[in-house]
């Protein structure tokens, strides 16, 4: 079954849906600033949620996306895929695919295709297949991307230039729930989303390019969102998924903004041995150039129940820079002239480090207004 996504809820027929629409207003009724969860679905997450949603072309700027983002740090390599419907034609779909390689060396592409089945997005080059919902995923690529760097990618577009051929398949098995943004905050829709959901993976793959091979064994993260995108008084984020390889720990978050920096929403979400802690105390070292992604150094507070203040230290690896512009257009780089005061996108590869001496891996991503920049307070 495919679900209907409309703003303010997932539709769903019979009794399934009312009990579901009980259940989560009886969640939002007992919010509070910290919530402790159990279970293997915390938030009570319908596995048809993970498939592809019908297009809603009745409702003005509604959109759908997914994200991936795998990290061997063994090896030091992985890769991001983002994928969305063009807004020109919902069936559509856009895909962004970064292959991040050693000594901060990234292949850059763009491309273009329709479904298969409603198991994922696809274009030419890439598949997203869910295998089985709630618990594993497979992306597939096979293509091609331009040679650059982090510097590069600040000066503007990047990706239709001379290519180099690399192409990867790596399977995903769930290493917590699904986290349900909106559940978590007690809200039924965001400015850019009415839905959203971020899982924290475990992943086993390989990556080739053009005689060079790497395994892509390791941790990943993924998301899921649609519903009306409206970025227009969207002034930026910090948004981070940590993945534990030892626990198994699985911490996500999110502070963001509007363009008079007034703070929308923060929240955060630990999860561990069957435990959800989700909490509104959280905070993220900012952005000082997109050029350099420094300060490279990070910290993130998480405020725990009772007060108690957490700080997991952060070392950032490898990146990349993108561009969101209105309606729903991503592009790779940072394209300063596409129109006045661009969101710029910056995301980090990050390792870091619990205040127990564990280490995870992740990725912080720290989005702001060009106007905005420098900002490298915490926010």
């Amino acid at each position: 079954m495919r679900p209907d996504n409309v703003p303010g809820h997932i539709a769903r027929s019979g009794q399934k849906a009312d009990d579901a629409s009980g259940q989560r207003e009886n969640r939002m009724a007992q919010m509070k600033e910290h919530r402790i969860l159990g279970g293997e679905n915390p938030f009570g997450v319908l596995p048809e949620h993970d498939l592809l949603h019908e297009v809603r072309s009745d409702v003005p700027d509604w959109s759908e996306t997914m994200y991936f983002h795998v990290w061997n740090p063994e090896a030091g390599v992985g890769v991001f895929i983002h994928i969305g419907r063009w807004p020109g034609d919902l069936d559509l779909w856009w895909g962004q695919v970064i292959a991040l390689l050693p000594d901060g060396e990234l292949l850059v592409d763009r491309s273009w295709g329709r479904a298969q089945d409603d198991r994922g997005p696809a274009t030419g080059n890439l598949r997203v297949e869910c295998v089985e919902p709630l618990k594993r995923w497979r992306v597939r690529f096979d293509g091609a991307g331009e040679p650059t760097d982090l510097a590069r990618m600040a000066e503007g577009p990047v990706g239709s230039g001379r290519a180099r051929a690399f192409r990867f398949d790596v399977a995903l098995e769930a290493a917590a729930p699904v986290w349900d943004m909106h559940g978590a905050l007690g809200i039924d829709n965001l400015s850019w989303a009415a839905f959203h959901h971020t899982q924290g993976l475990r992943t086993a793959g390989t990556l080739v390019s053009e005689g060079r091979e790497w395994t892509l064994d390791g941790v990943a993260h993924r998301d899921h969102s649609s519903g009306p995108r409206h970025i227009f008084d969207f002034g930026g984020l910090h948004f981070f998924v940590f993945v534990f390889p030892t626990s198994g720990r699985v911490v996500n978050g999110l502070v963001n903004w509007k363009r008079d920096a007034t703070v929308d929403h923060r929240i955060y979400t630990d999860q561990v041995g069957g435990r959800c802690e989700t909490g509104t105390g959280v905070s993220i070292t900012g952005l000082h150039d997109i050029e350099t992604h420094s300060p490279r150094q990070l910290t993130v507070t998480l405020i725990r129940e009772g007060g108690r203040a957490e700080e997991l230290a952060a070392e950032w690896l490898h990146g990349y820079t993108l561009t969101l512009l209105e309606p729903n257009e991503n592009i790779n780089g940072a394209h300063h002239d596409a129109e006045d005061d661009p969101l710029i996108v910056t995301q980090g590869t990050v390792r870091v480090t619990a205040p127990d001496g564990e280490i995870g891996y992740g990725v912080i991503e720290r989005d702001y207004r060009r106007s905005m920049l420098p900002s490298p307070d915490a926010k």
